[in-house]
């Protein structure tokens, strides 16, 4: 009699407890699966095709495997003069475009004007007040009056700005003609 007497007073309690034991009744007796795989499709594949795979243009490609980024190559067995450093020393701009040049090893300095040859065969082609552009090997190259390391002072000289053709952003002093060289005609 005191469990009716609880259940009518209490009704939400009666609704607890027939519902925990209803679901300890189904949990027991109904188990748990995993959901099924999903089926593979069945998709035809093939290899893909040659030119699918190819990563690069013809004509980069002949463009990068002809650049000399290294120079010309010694005959076998054959040993390469040193290549000359120098380095500007002065710049001079007025009257006429002037750099002083001075070489590794030597005490004098030698001017070079636009047009003419420095020290390691390369030709000046432009001047501003704090850099030099030059070409030598087919490629212009460039280097400061004030490198921000003295110790490597033919780090910026081996970077290949552009092909002579090509002419990159250089100060208007590089907009002049060079001078026809000697003993050559038009």
């Amino acid at each position: 009699m005191r469990l009716v007497d609880a259940i009518r007073h209490r009704p939400w309690l009666a609704a607890v407890l027939g519902g925990a034991l209803l679901g300890g009744v189904i949990g027991l007796f109904l188990p748990i699966r995993a959901a099924d795989p999903p089926k593979a499709d069945a998709v035809d594949w093939t290899l893909p095709t040659a030119q699918s795979l190819k990563r690069f243009r013809e004509d980069q490609y002949q463009l990068v495997r002809g650049a000399r980024y290294w120079g010309e190559l010694a005959a076998a067995g054959g040993r390469r003069a040193a290549p000359l450093n120098w380095t500007p020393v002065a710049i001079l701009t007025r009257p006429s475009v002037r750099v002083a040049v001075s070489v590794a090893g030597k005490k004098e300095t030698q001017w070079v004007r636009l047009g003419e040859a420095l020290p390691d065969g390369a030709t000046l082609v432009s001047v501003t007040r704090d850099r030099i552009w030059f070409e030598k090997d087919g490629c212009r190259r460039e280097r400061p009056l004030y490198p921000g390391k003295p110790d490597k002072a033919t780090a910026a000289a081996d970077a290949c700005i552009g092909a002579p053709a090509a002419t990159p952003t250089t100060p208007a002093v590089s907009r002049r003609p060079l001078p026809a060289p000697a003993g050559k005609t038009p």
